[in-house]
């Protein structure tokens, strides 16, 4: 079987990446993505919310690592600034606890998170809004995902690795129970590790070897609308994270989402961005009348849908599985790849080393943990009207 790789890493977004950007230094690595560029799937449909107070705690302990290397990098990694501070903003309208656990997990690890009685003080978006509680994190940030990819993928190359696009992987080869390449258009590539970061097509690649990995693709909308009112760009971000909907400030206007689910397993080839659903649109705007007055008015002139894959408890899928030796995962992310790509890339390298890592527990995300049958779903967005789906056929 050659070509061969020390490490084949399957997925060019910002989790694949950022594995390969930590085993490069050890390892001849090469990573494969079926698009013409990397970073161009579920890495390039998001709002770039660099978020730590989470409702995962392995997401926050991932964000923690992220977030603590944005603010560290000045530049290095990509030569150009990874992320800038604009603060958040976390309100919750009508269960003041709701985020009580993460607001603990951060204060212990030392970030600064504050309740504030006049949230629209520090957000003035929530001018008027009706809040139980809120919590302002004065040192969140906004992350460029195009200059991550591109500092990653500059590391890998100098380090003697491989990026190569339009490249689709159609099989994980094993002999024995040992997973020992991929098969491509090209032919098979031999690999003494296999990476499996293809996001919403991880599931699909393992299934072959009689792996139950469940994941599930849940399709989002995200939305630009101009201003007015005027969008200042040190705003700080702002979530009301019961009821599903946020708002960044983007040049000109704000990004915002009402972030709806709906189960979509994508088809084969690279292209997963999508078309706003009417309904969709609708929930959003919706959703900025009841909770934030303050861009009443506003309205969407373009947007678009990305793909944010979970497993069935939605906690992450990484490191080495039991089951099919010289297979790593990398997925499961649920749409924090900006928020926990530093921190993926950090312990899933490793535990391929065979090192420990205080900060993560691996059984709560260890591939082969035991997974639901049914999968909760927010179809509207807030934690209230959730729906359990059955596994999709494969």
């Amino acid at each position: 079987m050659k070509p061969s790789a020390d490490v084949v890493v399957v997925g060019g977004g910002l989790a694949g990446l950022s594995v390969a950007w930590h085993l490069c230094r050890d390892h001849h690595v090469l990573v494969l993505e079926q698009g013409a560029q990397p970073g161009a799937e579920a890495s390039a449909q998001n709002a770039g919310m660099v978020r730590r107070l989470g409702e995962d705690p392995h997401e926050r302990a991932l964000a923690l690592r992220t977030h603590a290397f944005l603010e560290a990098d000045e530049g290095a990694l990509a030569g150009v600034p990874l992320s800038r501070v604009t603060g958040a903003v976390l309100g919750l309208a009508t269960d003041p606890h709701h985020l009580h656990d993460g607001v603990a997990h951060l204060r212990a690890a030392g970030v600064r998170v504050e309740a504030v009685e006049r949230p629209a003080e520090v957000a003035p978006v929530l001018r008027g809004a009706r809040l139980a509680s809120a919590w302002h994190l004065p040192d969140e940030r906004v992350a460029d995902a195009q200059a991550l990819v591109d500092g990653f993928v500059r590391g890998i190359r100098a380090s003697g690795g491989e990026v190569r696009c339009r490249t689709g992987v159609q099989a994980l080869e094993r002999s024995g129970d040992r997973v020992v390449g991929v098969r491509t258009a090209e032919g098979v590539i031999a690999s003494g590790l296999v990476v499996l970061a293809a996001g919403a097509w991880s599931g699909r690649l393992a299934a072959p070897l009689g792996l139950r990995r469940p994941l599930f693709p849940l399709r989002r909308t995200l939305l630009f609308a101009p201003g007015p009112p005027s969008s200042d760009p040190a705003h700080p971000w702002t979530w009301i994270d019961d009821e599903g909907i946020y708002v960044r400030p983007e040049t000109g206007g704000w990004l915002l989402s009402g972030c709806d689910e709906r189960l979509d397993p994508p088809v084969a080839g690279p292209g997963s961005a999508g078309s706003v659903a009417p309904e969709n649109r609708g929930l959003a705007l919706d959703k900025v009348e009841r909770f934030m007055p303050a861009l009443r008015g506003i309205r969407p002139s373009q947007g678009w849908t990305g793909l944010r894959t979970f497993a069935s408890d939605r906690a992450p899928m990484l490191g080495p599985d039991v089951e099919a030796p010289g297979l790593v995962w990398a997925a499961g992310l649920g749409g924090f790849g900006v928020t926990c790509c530093i921190g993926v890339g950090e312990v899933v390298a490793a535990w391929t080393r065979g090192e420990e890592t205080p900060w993560m527990h691996r059984a709560g995300v260890a591939p082969d943990r035991a997974h639901l049958r049914r999968w909760p779903i927010r179809p509207l967005g807030d934690i209230h009207s959730v729906k359990l789906i059955s596994a999709p056929a494969r």
